[in-house]
């Protein structure tokens, strides 16, 4: 048993991680904005956007699992949105680390999130992995600043991970309901030209995979995500398929992409295959190793 602070417990991943912590028998507290509603879950005050801190969140803890950081998608990439989507995630890491530096807190792990957006925006058929060096443009800067600040707490943890998530599979929230709702509609089709790869992973498996990061002392850089590399056309078809529904329109133009994200249209017409090897290698089983088992789940 353990006792784990999270920021972003409250979020798509970090709510259901917090129920997986809890049922193995982990003493679980949230780092938030506003008071929690889980019963729980004792939940104490930050806000990293203006320093402050409940430094008695840290009293006895173990390990931290930092999740928080604004929602990279959720709205159009303007110069101060890029801020917030940047600062959100700087800012909480620097707020995290100076109050352990401050109260003299010794962790065991420090796991933080981070996301594919660290690997190249092009159409490529190169497996990447780990080892592959970082991208260009504004989402490969956020990971690699992602990534440096959680570096720092290899000063005061014993382990650092980072996990880069890709798209998150899940019924409740998040991409899937947007991608799925124009299909039950008739509306559904690929993306530009349908050969870019989206690297996806179900919920449980990759609040599986935090767990298990944790529970094997694990450290360094592992690709939160499916093992099955997967084309945007093929998703889409195979989302279709899990839902009986046909895909009858043509592939969405790109220009017409464009027009409706904006700057981060690439992040959606532009994406290389992705391993998931290296977090395999360490003993780690898929709960849902396929899109079609991940969709079957949330679907059926």
């Amino acid at each position: 048993m353990s006792k784990i602070l999270i920021t972003g417990g409250t979020g798509l991943i970090g709510n259901q991680l917090t129920k997986q912590l809890v049922e193995a028998g982990h003493i679980v507290s949230h780092l938030s904005r506003s008071p929690g509603s889980n019963d729980q879950v004792k939940t104490y005050f930050w806000d990293p956007e203006n320093g402050k801190i409940d430094d008695t969140a840290l009293a006895g803890v173990d390990s931290i699992i930092h999740l928080a950081g604004a929602r990279i998608n959720e709205e159009r990439w303007t110069d101060d949105r890029k801020k917030i989507i940047l600062d959100s995630r700087i800012q909480s890491s620097a707020l995290l680390f100076d109050a352990c530096k401050r109260n003299n807190i010794r962790l065991k792990h420090f796991v933080s999130a981070s996301a594919i957006g660290w690997y190249p925006l092009i159409l490529s058929e190169e497996l990447y992995d780990e080892e592959s060096p970082a991208g260009s443009g504004f989402l490969a800067d956020v990971c690699k600043a992602w990534e440096e600040s959680a570096d720092q707490f290899n000063e005061i943890a014993d382990r650092v991970a980072k996990l880069r998530i890709g798209l998150v599979l899940t019924k409740e929230d998040g991409a899937l309901t947007q991608i799925s709702r124009p299909i039950s509609f008739y509306l559904g089709a690929g993306l530009g030209s349908g050969k870019q790869y989206m690297s996806w992973i179900h919920l449980t498996d990759v609040c599986h995979m935090f767990m298990h990061v944790l529970d094997k002392n694990l450290s360094g850089v592992y690709n939160a995500i499916g093992p099955e590399q997967t084309r945007n056309q093929d998703f889409m078809q195979t989302v279709a398929d899990v839902m009986d529904k046909p895909i009858i329109l043509p592939n969405i133009p790109e220009f017409v992409i464009h027009i409706i994200f904006g700057p981060s249209a690439e992040m959606v017409l532009r994406g290389v295959p992705l391993s998931s090897k290296k977090i395999m290698d360490t003993g780690f089983e898929f709960e849902y190793p396929t899109l079609t088992s991940a969709l079957f789940s949330i679907y059926w």
